[in-house]
């Protein structure tokens, strides 16, 4: 039958066959290869963040309450979660037949309500649904002849991410296995505990020193003679300077304290805010986050220690016209001990003249002390010995 049409109607066969070639063409021209057709998967990703709690902490605020509000949701199969330092995740699995968009605005809903019992700690849950879109369709590894990997990591970071992402339909793109140069601090601890003895010794030692000037300085203005007056004064300016010079190595010592402190602190922050996970921490530092903890408190409390000792000694300085309350005091003082220095070799040099004086027959040594006692600037620095008291 059609054999025999085809005989008798040979041009509508040919038109045809000519319209089925068109029509071939012009699908085969229209159609697009997609290796990923359009797909909804039944699951939802909720992520949580509370920075700085422990996995323990983020299971019991973050994660189970969570799973509670999200238990009722339809047509959910299975749930999943997972507790880590700073972050809660909870993974939803639902029916193939579910609507994941009625899905997804039911879960918002159940979280709106739970979040409301959180502290100010943790942050609003974040839901995501696992699209195929996610999953990368491209990798490539990269290779500069004569870079070394950290050169390597920076150009590729700096020059072809920024080129591929300005590419038009490229969502994103993620570098893998590059350096990143950090600095690792590593404390000894017997140069800390040498440093702390060094620095206790100074202190116990200006002490010592600051107590015998003060008795010598008593017995001294028991006299009444200009010998004894630049005795006196001889004898305090010699206590400035040592004092001065056990000053600075205090100060320098609690530079160095303050210092490996806050390279404690910059390494911890770095645990505290996320960046570095323990593994991380210890690679880098050469011991764990405890341990790091456990030398910032004893470097502390060094350095309270020495406070503490310059506090119970500030009543002998004061004494000597120092005020010192507190460690950020020392840069003053030791200006205020320079200053004092530079009073007394004042009144060294006035005792001196008083004394040639009193040796050419000028005036007698009664007049020169009398003069010493109503000059202001020297009465100042010379004590009167009727109406002093130690």
């Amino acid at each position: 039958m059609l054999s025999k049409f085809s005989v008798k109607r040979p041009y509508t066969v040919l038109v045809g066959v000519v319209l089925v070639i068109v029509l071939g063409v012009v699908a085969l021209r229209s159609m697009t290869a997609d290796l990923l057709p359009n797909m909804t998967f039944p699951y939802a990703v909720v992520i949580t963040t509370d920075m700085g709690a422990s996995p323990e902490a983020v299971e019991t605020d973050v994660t189970a309450p969570i799973e509670a509000a999200l238990a009722t949701t339809s047509n959910l199969k299975k749930i999943q979660s997972r507790s880590y330092f700073s972050y809660s995740m909870v993974i939803l699995e639902y029916e193939q037949s579910a609507n994941m968009d009625s899905v997804l605005i039911e879960i918002q809903q159940s979280l709106d309500q739970v979040k409301s019992t959180f502290s100010d700690s943790i942050g609003n849950p974040i839901v995501m649904q696992i699209d195929p879109d996610m999953i990368p369709i491209y990798i490539a590894a990269v290779g500069v002849d004569g870079m070394d990997i950290t050169t390597l990591t920076t150009y590729v970071d700096s020059e072809i991410k920024p080129q591929l992402e300005s590419i038009e339909g490229v969502a994103s793109v993620t570098a893998m296995g590059g350096v990143t140069e950090q600095i690792r601090v590593t404390l000894d601890d017997e140069k800390i505990k040498a440093l702390n003895e060094k620095v206790q010794s100074a202190i116990n030692a200006q002490f010592d020193a600051i107590e015998k000037q003060l008795d010598d300085a008593e017995k001294m203005m028991g006299g009444r003679t200009l010998a004894d007056k630049k005795a006196f004064l001889e004898s305090s300016k010699a206590t400035l300077e040592t004092l001065s010079e056990q000053l600075v190595q205090t100060s320098n010592g609690v530079t160095e304290l303050q210092n490996g402190i806050a390279g404690l602190e910059q390494v911890i922050a770095l645990y505290d805010d996320g960046t570095l996970n323990d593994e991380q921490f210890t690679e880098a530092n050469g011991f764990d986050i405890a341990t790091a903890r456990a030398q910032l408190e004893e470097l502390k409390g060094q350095l309270d220690g020495i406070e503490k000792s310059f506090t119970e000694m500030s009543a002998s300085l004061t004494q000597l016209g120092i005020n010192i309350t507190s460690l950020d005091d020392l840069p003053t003082v030791i200006g205020t001990v320079a200053q004092m220095t530079a009073a007394f070799d004042m009144g060294i040099a006035a005792v001196d003249t008083a004394i040639a004086r009193v040796e050419a027959g000028e005036i007698t040594e009664a007049e020169a002390l009398n003069e010493i006692k109503n000059n202001e600037a020297l009465s100042a620095i010379i004590p009167d010995i009727e109406t002093f008291k130690l």
